[in-house]
């Protein structure tokens, strides 16, 4: 029998009461507060920029992870550079051994993520690319805050990359870090028009209403959009937007027109002025939840069950043996979860791959700050019934 679908659990933050409480500042470091930062319109935006601002194009080659959704490869075919695709370790550092083999010729950069917000050690990283010439585009889309290697993250790459919708209550948002290209100015970005900028601001009281999250606010809010519907052509709804305007839509084109666009007023000032210490700890602890309480089970394990000091992340990541067909039917019950099985189609199998298995194999779950408990436990529900020992086909993946 078909399960009922749940009601929307909210996939990334949204705007509630107690998105401006705690403290302005945590003791992890955050992106932000790098020297030389540009916000931008995306994360995918920002590695778009990264490339123009090393000059890359035709001819030139990009070391890009085997593990990947579209929107990392999207810039480099853009700019009509190669991707050559590298695998991963079990710990999702880079195999450099296996890039040393390769012909490097016209290898001009190597991207290399936080993935799921756990920093990577990256100082061997570093000194691989210096010794080679190659330029380290440092991606911390899924890590806005963090240390690695006694660094902040965003602080080891040439450039290195952010987005802010993944973090913050925001319906657009990416970071630019330049480190090493001293006295290049950043790309040239246009500014949003007025109806951008009031899109934006609606946009992020709007998820939030729709999602129950601003008590008090439903009423009048709901009466604005019925005024607005009116001036609005027929059939064409008015909705929150947080799921299109996010690097989630994994598109595998890219608008170079909104790449080249500036961050708007409501979504700078929430990256600047939305307090930090609530977000890293939130978060965390949400984490630590799920990897308790998925410890021990036969058919899934967390893939990282240890959450190192001084990070906050992006999702959980959740190993599951036998993961289809109940990844779609937890989609379809309306789980924030996903999975980047998407891959590009150049990605060729490689002997020892991390990367390929986890395509298959991982489900990424929402840990953000403004899941309540209730919905947590939602989640977790779902999940164990899911895949129970009674549903469960017996095919093992990769211990």
């Amino acid at each position: 029998m078909s399960r009922p679908a749940t009601a929307s659990i909210p996939r990334l933050p949204v705007l509630d009461w107690h998105t401006f409480s705690g403290s302005k500042h945590s003791s992890t470091p955050c992106l932000l507060d790098l020297p030389q930062a540009q916000l931008t319109h995306s994360g995918r935006a920002s590695i778009l920029l990264a490339l123009e601002m090393l000059g890359l194009g035709r001819g030139d080659r990009v070391l890009v992870p085997t593990y990947h959704c579209p929107t990392m490869i999207a810039p480099v075919i853009q700019r009509q550079a190669q991707a050559l695709f590298y695998p991963l370790r079990a710990d999702g550092s880079p195999d450099l051994d296996w890039i040393a083999r390769q012909d490097l010729g016209g290898v001009r950069a190597i991207l290399a993520a936080h993935f799921f917000g756990i920093p990577q050690h990256l100082a061997p990283l570093r000194a691989w690319c210096d010794e080679r010439g190659i330029r380290l585009i440092e991606d911390c889309a899924h890590a806005l805050f963090g240390v690695s290697d006694g660094q902040a993250v965003g602080s080891w790459g040439d450039l290195a990359i952010a987005s802010l919708t993944k973090f913050l209550p925001v319906p657009e948002g990416g970071c630019l870090i330049n480190n090493r290209l001293l006295g290049q100015a950043f790309p040239s970005l246009a500014s949003p028009g007025a109806k951008s900028q009031l899109k934006a601001a609606f946009d992020i009281v709007h998820v939030g209403v729709n999602h129950g999250r601003l008590k008090g606010l439903n009423r009048p809010f709901s009466g604005l959009l019925s005024l607005l519907q009116r001036f609005k052509r027929r059939g064409e709804a008015l909705a929150p937007a947080q799921a299109a305007a996010d690097d989630y839509a994994e598109s595998f084109d890219i608008d170079l027109g909104q790449s080249h666009r500036a961050l708007t007023a409501a979504s700078r000032c929430m990256a600047q002025y939305a307090p930090r210490e609530r977000i890293v700890e939130g978060r965390r602890q949400q984490y630590r939840f799920f990897a308790q309480a998925f410890a021990g089970s036969q058919a899934f394990r967390p893939l990282m069950p240890q959450l190192p000091e001084h990070c906050a992340p992006y999702v959980f990541p959740l190993w599951v043996d036998d993961p289809d067909p109940g990844y779609f039917e937890l989609r379809r019950l309306g789980l924030p979860v996903s999975r980047w099985d998407r891959l590009w189609p150049e990605v060729g199998e490689i002997a020892g791959d991390h990367g390929q298995q986890w395509s298959h194999h991982i489900l990424q779950l929402a840990c953000h700050q403004d899941l309540s408990q209730q919905e947590l436990q939602r989640m977790l529900a779902l999940v164990q019934d899911i895949y129970s020992p009674t549903t469960k086909t017996t095919s093992k993946g990769e211990a």
